[in-house]
């Protein structure tokens, strides 16, 4: 491993305008560390020295290959989600996508690739809103770490809180509600 590319810990890449250059992330296991790299090669050494739970997200796949490799019994498998040409439209456009896949580690890879939490859709719907009415508290837990705003709206005038208690998303609301209490 080049010295260019030591993993780096904590929840985001430290210097966020080498990780928009970079094409491979690795989120450990426990999704406390994530680092960026150069070679699919690199990143797949360092997500097997990581151990199990760990993926591996090329966040410039192509459409209908493979995006995102895990971790298992010391092996890497792929996670059965495809590119969508990825890189092409901004990324913003891809953190939306990755949130509707709902794989956590392709979304904190977009995020720390420099994507913005409070990213919309061309409905102007957030982020935030797809993944509480997805019910992935992961997800939703990943992007308010990444000051995605909890209060914005969407298209219908909408929160996040109101869309999961709409889909009758209970661990969601339950976030979502001790969110809204601590800020008052």
């Amino acid at each position: 491993m080049r010295r260019s590319e030591t993993p780096t810990r904590g929840s985001t890449v430290a210097d966020a305008s080498l990780a928009n250059d970079r094409r491979y992330f690795v989120r450990s296991p426990c999704g406390s560390a994530i680092a960026a790299y150069n070679t699919r090669e690199t990143a797949e050494y360092v997500a097997i020295e990581f151990g199990d739970g760990a993926v591996v997200v090329d966040t410039l796949a192509q459409a209908y290959s493979p995006m995102a490799q895990e971790v298992a019994l010391g092996k890497l498998q792929f996670a059965g989600i495809g590119g969508w040409d990825t890189g092409r439209f901004g990324l913003e456009r891809d953190l939306i996508e990755a949130v509707k896949k709902g794989h956590v580690g392709i979304v904190h890879a977009f995020l720390s690739k420099g994507a913005d939490a409070n990213a919309r859709d061309r409905n102007s719907d957030p982020a935030l809103h797809w993944a509480a009415a997805r019910g992935r508290l992961d997800i939703v837990t990943l992007l308010l770490q990444h000051n995605a705003d909890s209060t914005t709206t969407d298209s219908a005038g909408s929160t996040a809180l109101d869309i999961a208690r709409t889909r009758g998303k209970p661990e969601v609301i339950a976030h979502l509600e001790k969110i809204a209490a601590d800020n008052r």
